[in-house]
């Protein structure tokens, strides 16, 4: 059984923003993955200005143009930066916040790579930096545009190298084989990352979709039975009250009859309305711990259930039920919790339910919400307390006493079982 406990936390956002913020971060990671990939592409460029920095003649079109080295190796710079810059708008097309224009994007990226090969010639930084561009379009594009500018690159190259001195045509070939490599390899990695955000978005969006479903299920549930409850009876009034208003003047005594039967109809129909709400209301103690077990479990949370139903009397389950749903409430809304256990026990001619969770933020002061302040004016009036405080060993306590009379007191030899998950 837990230790006794004592500070509460205050309201912090719910369980479902809580996971809009998980999947916000998973975006910013996998955006500031590919944002790598942006600075690799200007650090390449860099790179090639500082070894270029000795150089007489410049590289590629630019000598023949007359272009001096210096202002070369400054176009060359200010081109990897806008290549960079595009093939960073380029993961849009894949994540959620496409460019308005992907086509132009995706084609403008390549033409400023094409410039680059021009002013850098077929050298390491300018391979390099294709391997980083290809490993992103590939993701965005289709595979025959993809096929498309492979060759397109592939070609370029075989024609530079047809033009090349043996040893230096060589040199240039290992290279490009060693960058083929290194953008295959690029794409996987891109591609994992790519893939677990795109299954961390489904499961957040398939989560809300069936939460959803559920609450219009119920929706149309409730309006179903509400219009088999009181469908019949509200024709009935509306036709008994018709023929009563007719039978007024002619025929006193028959409409006060009509109206008798008018009331006794309502009565019966308020009747069941109140009995349909009170089975909404109630909720069964087995079944709500399954589900507060699982929902737990599924957010990570390693739950324990010590005690069943059987340790409480069978007018104290439901309000016990609640108690359970409020502090797994709680534990997704309140607190980072990776443990809690829910106990259900007799103690001194009373009943006891505990729901602890180890996640209770540091400072935090005790406020009880809309939630806790129903189940406590619940616990009264059956003569209970309810407490909720945190503990000194960083957890928080959801705790609530029942007093059991002597004829409604649990099952004797009733065992405790104990579930963990």
């Amino acid at each position: 059984m837990p230790r006794p406990r004592n500070s509460d936390v205050s309201a912090v956002p719910s369980a479902d923003d809580r996971s809009m913020r998980r999947l916000r971060f998973s975006r910013k990671v996998v955006v500031s993955s590919f944002f790598l990939v942006s600075v690799m592409i200007v650090s390449l460029g860099g790179l090639y200005v500082v070894s270029s920095a000795g150089d007489d003649t410049s590289p590629g079109v630019l000598g023949p143009l007359g272009v001096g080295p210096r202002w070369s190796a400054v176009i060359a710079l200010m081109v990897t930066v806008a290549l960079a810059w595009l093939t960073l708008r380029l993961v849009g097309s894949r994540l959620d916040r496409p460019p308005a224009r992907p086509d132009a994007v995706l084609y403008g990226s390549f033409g400023l790579l094409l410039a680059l090969f021009a002013v850098m010639d077929a050298t390491t930084w300018s391979l390099m930096i294709a391997a980083l561009w290809w490993s992103i379009a590939a993701l965005v594009t289709t595979r025959r545009r993809i096929a498309g500018f492979t060759l397109v690159l592939v070609a370029l190259l075989a024609v530079r190298l047809a033009f090349l001195p043996a040893p230096d045509a060589l040199l240039v070939a290992v290279v490009a084989g060693y960058t083929c490599f290194l953008a295959v390899l690029f794409l996987v990695c891109n591609l994992a990352v790519l893939w677990l955000w795109e299954i961390a978005r489904e499961a957040t969006l398939a989560r809300e979709a069936r939460a959803r479903l559920a609450v219009s299920e119920e929706r149309l549930r409730f309006a179903r039975d509400m219009h088999d409850l009181l469908g019949h009876s509200l024709s009935g009034i509306a036709v008994k009250s018709e023929l009563a208003a007719r039978l007024a003047e002619r025929d006193p005594g028959r409409a006060a009859v009509e109206m008798a039967e008018v009331q006794r109809i309502a009565r019966e129909a308020l009747r069941e309305v109140r009995t349909a709400v009170s089975g909404y209301r109630n909720v069964d103690l087995a079944d709500e711990l399954a589900s507060v077990r699982s929902v737990l479990t599924a957010a990570g949370v390693h739950t324990t259930v010590t005690g069943g139903h059987a340790a409480l009397p069978e007018e104290l389950r439901p309000l016990a039920a609640w108690i359970a749903r409020e502090g797994a409430t709680n534990v997704l809304r309140h607190s980072s919790a990776r443990r809690c256990d829910i106990t259900l026990a007799e103690q001194d001619r009373a009943c006891v339910v505990e729901v602890y969770n180890d996640g209770v933020r540091p400072g935090r002061a005790a406020v009880f919400g809309n939630g806790l302040t129903g189940l406590s004016e619940r616990t009264a009036t059956v003569g209970g307390t309810l407490s909720a405080a945190g503990t000194d060993d960083g957890g928080f306590l959801l705790r609530a006493v029942f007093p059991v009379r002597g004829d409604a007191s649990p099952r004797q030899g009733a065992e405790a079982k104990e579930v963990a998950t």
